[in-house]
């Protein structure tokens, strides 16, 4: 829809959310609430964004870049205000229509703007407002229509409002459509002649209807749809309510959830289907999880590629990449930076971070890869460390393919395993070793056997104690 100019508000602090981060930045589903609205205005086809911030612009610049044009509302003077700021960007385009939203719902989907927009066109309207029923609308705006008609009559905001009209219970959620020819001159008629002394833009539309214009109120919201969270408390249920949908969503696509109660799914999470989810798993950021995989109960996923048929069970997986046939878990740890090809075993409190890891390796039981390339079939027994750090710079290790590392082995890199080598149980060996292929490596010092000498030693220990406390 080239011929539409989307305005999101975004420049207020959000008060009632008590918090230092400005209220549009208070991320719902893992995705900030303007990142949700900016997301759903593409997706119904609008490409010309323009985002009026004000509070904290800084933040929202530094998370949305260049992806959306800027009006600046230096003072927070109301909603009619903060359109008349975007005035110049929006008389840039000629014809079409302007399409105003609050940033802070994210719940008014694309298929929702696509409708009021159909609507506002199919009516040749001047403006189009979309309207909702809600049981407990509070402090909003109530939508005035003819007791005998329905017709919209127009809209009065709380603090204006007499009890009668208190009563009413259909509310607007802060989403308008306005014809674009004669818009922003019509925003210079905009007065503070008001309780709050602000520049309201509902007043845009009773302009419009005093001088005979046509103007639609579309109720079509749902309560669900409307109403966007103002506090901590209205927060939560914003967060368990998308993350049902996303959860249902998933489901109907194929994916098994346990239990979606106790499962957290982020916004932009994908996964294949016949994967199944147990509970306490969260799966956050960018992660992609592939087909027939299992992945829980109670594992974390962050900004990760899973990729088919892999098992993650009570473990974390941070910025990594697993392939295809992967055991992970339980209790594993994959830091940042971790990429693992196929049918890869890690097991129990194995902790690998930046490790390259080939096809086949098995490596369980409280071991540690650092920094480190592992060729594809080794086995890393238990207890193996690669020591990356001298306190002062971290160094590779390179095991070869098919290397067999025994148990309790620390490799002090930088060092190099070579293909099929086999490094004994309880060796120490490094830095800046390089094993051969085939090679069999043993460091161990040798076993001094003292017969007797216990007796002696513990009655030298009592000695020394009874001294002490002088006895």
């Amino acid at each position: 829809m080239s011929d539409v100019t989307a305005v999101l508000l975004a420049a207020g602090n959000g008060t009632r959310m008590k918090s230092d981060l400005v209220k549009v930045m208070h991320p719902i589903a893992g995705k900030p609430m303007i990142g949700h609205i900016v997301d759903n205005v593409r997706r119904a086809g609008l490409d010309d964004i323009i985002l009026v911030v004000g509070y904290q612009q800084e933040r929202i610049r530094a998370y949305l870049g260049d992806s959306v044009r800027y009006a600046v509302q230096a003072e927070q003077l109301g909603t009619g205000h903060a359109v008349q700021q975007a005035a110049p960007l929006i008389d840039e385009a000629e014809g079409g229509h302007v399409l105003i939203m609050y940033g802070d719902n994210p719940f008014i989907g694309p298929e929702l703007i696509q409708r009021l927009i159909r609507a506002h066109v199919d009516a040749g309207a001047a403006a189009t407002l979309l309207t909702a029923e809600v049981s407990n609308p509070g402090m909003l705006g109530r939508i005035l229509r003819d007791p005998a008609t329905g017709a919209f009559l127009g809209s009065v905001e709380y603090k204006d409002a007499t009890p009668e009209q208190r009563q009413i219970r259909e509310i607007w959620p802060g989403i308008v459509i306005f014809r674009r020819q004669g818009f922003t001159s019509l925003l210079g008629r905009l007065d503070r002649n008001n309780a709050q002394r602000e520049y309201y833009l509902p007043q845009a539309w009773e302009i419009l209807l005093r001088e005979g214009e046509k103007v639609q109120a579309l109720l079509a919201a749902t309560e669900a749809e409307a109403l966007a969270p103002n506090d901590r408390v209205e927060w939560a249920r914003a967060e368990a309510q998308l993350r049902r949908m996303i959860n249902e969503r998933h489901m109907r696509a194929g994916v098994t959830i346990i239990n979606p109660d106790a499962t957290y799914i982020d916004a932009e999470v994908e996964i294949g289907r016949d994967t199944v989810i147990w509970p306490f798993t969260f799966l956050q950021g960018r992660t992609r999880i592939g087909r027939n995989c299992t992945i829980g109960p109670m594992s974390t996923i962050v900004a990760s590629t899973v990729d088919d048929g892999c098992v993650v069970q009570q473990s974390v997986v941070e910025e990594s990449y697993v392939g295809p046939g992967c055991r992970i878990g339980p209790m594993a740890h994959l830091r940042p930076g971790c990429e693992l090809e196929g049918e890869v075993e890690v097991g129990n409190y194995a902790e690998l971070k930046k490790a390259k890891v080939g096809r086949g390796v098995k490596c369980h039981h409280h071991s540690y890869l650092g920094d480190a390339t592992i060729g594809a079939r080794a086995n890393i027994g238990a207890g193996t460390i690669t020591a990356n750090y001298n306190g002062v710079e971290k160094f590779r290790t390179e095991i070869g393919e098919g290397a067999f590392i025994g148990t309790n082995v620390n490799l002090i890199a930088p060092i190099s395993v070579g293909d099929g080598a086999l490094v004994a149980a309880g060796s120490t060996v490094g830095p800046r070793v390089e094993i051969p292929a085939d090679a069999l490596v043993v460091e161990r010092a040798p076993v001094v056997v003292k017969e007797g000498r216990v007796a002696k030693l513990k009655a030298a220990w009592r000695a020394r104690k009874e001294k002490r406390e002088g006895v």
